[in-house]
């Protein structure tokens, strides 16, 4: 008799499961639109203003906003997100031009001795990430 009670409560367990990842997709869903978009677009307009090509593409799960100097890639800058037991943690994985080699990295958008997650995060913390690594791109072209 206990066998049935057993898998009864694996199928509800599942179902908490997945429903708790379906709204952690729709909060990080709101996030990309409401937060990360801006600041990506008020990167990519600024950018161009400068005479870079700047394109904004919105993957599964993710948003990034690629860069490029006539035919070369600067740098490519995906927003994405990690689960941890108390919620939502956003980060930046990078991909920048160093010399003639395209360095990948992940980075925090905030700088903080702990986790800062998805609710604590503002479109000028995802800028300030953004600048932070563009500057290594235009630091090591100098070099």
């Amino acid at each position: 008799m206990a066998d049935w009670r057993k898998e009864l409560s694996g199928i509800l367990e599942r179902r908490t499961r997945a429903s708790r990842a379906e709204q952690e997709n729709a909060l990080f869903d709101e996030f990309l639109q409401n937060v990360a978009g801006p600041a990506l677009n008020e990167l990519a307009t600024e950018l161009e203003r400068h005479g870079r090509d700047a394109q904004i593409r919105t993957l599964p799960a993710a948003m990034q906003l690629v860069v490029r100097y006539g035919d070369v890639e600067e740098i490519a800058f995906r927003i994405l997100k990690r689960s941890v037991p108390n919620g939502l943690v956003p980060y930046a994985e990078v991909r920048l031009r160093k010399g003639l080699r395209l360095v990948k990295t992940e980075s925090v958008l905030r700088d903080t001795p702990t986790l800062t997650l998805l609710e604590e995060i503002n479109s000028g913390d995802v800028i300030n990430c953004f600048l932070k690594h563009y500057r290594m791109v235009l630091d090591s072209e100098q070099a």
